[in-house]
């Protein structure tokens, strides 16, 4: 173990124990925090403990890590592929990310990633033996990536990656740890030519080591199970031929603006649908207090069924993992997170099920892809969420111009596809060597 590593391992249980009457409440008040608590000390459930100890001996292992919902649907088409030819272990950090894959990938692993502890790592490595570690976009876990590389001799790929200028003005404050530590990662497949020479600098890596694939999420092709997505149009409501906006993944602050701008735009367009999907679904109670003040009617999506479907203009969809497949349904998607300082939401999910998005002034979790999507024309960025009105009805009254922004999005993921490829052959050539 090097000094640096070694300080690290000294100051982070110190750290914890000097935050541990705050961490304690949180963890109290906090069921998502609670989530998978005991997991990631290394009290592995006994159902994935059997099923790796079931998984086949005449396949590689590879162990794919994706920290929450979004960095999990960009590998998404990975790991379609990867569980064609090798034994895949996922695992998560959030709830909702462990949710979503366990619906995804019902028959597959899926664990909470250890915390950061050299116990609860050697745990998780000890029990899984991977012959190859993805770890997408840029978790950096010293003690993980050190055990992982160096210990147990595991080649590490960082797939996907990045490194935001905000990150980067961060973890130069860390360098020398970083340096240390990089070193034991085999190879980086960064998303742009910055990300790579940002993650050179911070790890002082050979040119070698890295390489620039693009972006993994231009990949995004999800199919769509038709009898789901009738059942699911059944439910909400949604008929072949109507107008559909989708308020996607908002954030504490947004919601209210946004139901103003349905209010304004329903004089316009009375037969308006509007599914509002919370980035948070936790904040239910909140949202239902925002559109009662507003006097609108709606449903919530939990609480509809085939015998009882939804029959107001208005739904809330509480649910994980079913935003892709109501993307399927609608006519526009206004980006959550966009409008509150969030960063926004992934608008290649929304592009990639052929409807126009409209994305708000922030859109800094996204910066590439945002600035992508507005020189192919492929959607929309505004200031404000009233600035919305202009850009809706543009698109809602003028089908040329809302095909020709549907057809961009298309070319614009096709144009940019291929970082799933050189990573197959990067990981092929790691695992079957000739």
């Amino acid at each position: 173990m090097g000094f640096f590593l070694f300080l690290y391992n000294v100051f982070l249980p110190l750290g914890i124990l000097i935050a541990s009457p705050v961490l304690l409440l949180w963890i109290l008040v906090s069921p998502k925090t609670r989530a998978g608590f005991w997991q990631k000390l290394g009290c592995l459930q006994p159902r994935f403990v059997s099923q790796i100890q079931g998984l086949s001996k005449h396949k590689k292992r590879v162990w794919v890590h994706a920290v929450s919902v979004g960095e999990f649907n960009a590998i998404r088409p990975l790991i379609l592929e990867l569980q064609n030819h090798y034994a895949v272990v996922i695992s998560t950090t959030t709830k909702t990310s462990q949710d979503l894959a366990n619906r995804v990938f019902p028959d597959l692993p899926i664990f909470y990633f250890p915390f950061d502890f050299r116990p609860c790592v050697q745990t998780a490595l000890k029990l899984i033996r991977p012959d190859l570690i993805l770890i997408t976009e840029t978790e950096i876990w010293p003690n993980f990536i050190d055990m992982a590389g160096r210990v147990f001799k595991t080649p590490v790929f960082l797939i996907n990656g990045r490194v935001s200028k905000h990150s980067y003005k961060g973890y130069r404050f860390i360098q020398p740890l970083l340096s240390a530590v990089l070193r034991h990662v085999r190879h980086f497949y960064m998303q742009t030519q910055a990300d790579a020479d940002r993650i050179k600098s911070l790890g002082t890596l050979p040119h070698e080591v890295v390489t620039v694939t693009g972006n993994l999420e231009f990949d995004i092709n999800p199919v769509i199970d038709p009898v789901q997505r009738q059942i699911l149009a059944h439910q909400l409501g949604v008929e072949t031929g109507d107008t559909v906006l989708v308020f996607a993944s908002t954030h504490s602050g947004e919601d209210e603006p946004m139901m103003a701008l349905y209010s304004r735009m329903r004089k316009d367009f009375p037969d308006l649908k509007v599914i509002l999907a919370p980035r948070h679904p936790e904040r239910l109670n909140e949202i239902k207090s925002i559109i009662s003040n507003k006097s609108l009617t709606y449903s919530v999506r939990s609480t509809l069924s085939e015998s009882n479907p939804n029959e107001q203009p208005l739904v809330v969809l509480d649910t994980i993992g079913e935003l892709l497949t109501v993307y399927s349904l609608a006519t526009v998607a206004i980006m959550g997170g966009s409008f509150s300082e969030k960063g926004g939401q992934n608008p290649l999910e929304p592009i990639s099920q052929r409807i126009p998005v409209v994305m708000g002034p922030d859109m800094s979790n996204f910066t590439v892809i945002s600035r992508m999507i507005l020189d192919n024309n492929a959607g929309y960025q505004v200031k404000s969420a009233p600035d919305i009105v202009g850009v809706l009805t543009e698109l809602l009254t003028k089908p040329d111009i809302y095909g020709r922004v549907v057809d961009n999005g298309q070319q614009l993921l096709e144009n940019n596809r291929g970082a799933k490829e050189i990573l197959l052959v990067a990981i092929d050539t790691v695992l079957n060597p000739e």
